[in-house]
């Protein structure tokens, strides 16, 4: 196990996260790491318009992004 892997399995119990529920075609490696990006991109628009306002964004995003590229995400 990473340090890494170790880091978000503690954010997960200590916090109580879980992760989304996707279909098992969006688990599949090639699309889960697309979906990544493409949600990585939109997080980004999304954090660059609350930092200009001086808000500080989450860490659960970033912990999502990482579920979704290791395909941790639940079943339907």
């Amino acid at each position: 196990m990473t340090p890494d892997e170790a880091a978000w399995i503690y954010d997960q119990k200590e916090k109580g996260w879980l992760m989304p529920r996707a279909a098992w075609w969006k688990r599949l490696p090639i699309v889960r790491h697309i979906r990544c990006a493409v949600h990585g991109a939109a997080i980004e628009r999304h954090n660059f318009f609350y930092r200009s306002m001086g808000m500080i964004p989450q860490k659960y995003d970033q912990w999502v992004l990482y579920g979704i590229f290791h395909g941790k995400e639940r079943q339907l």
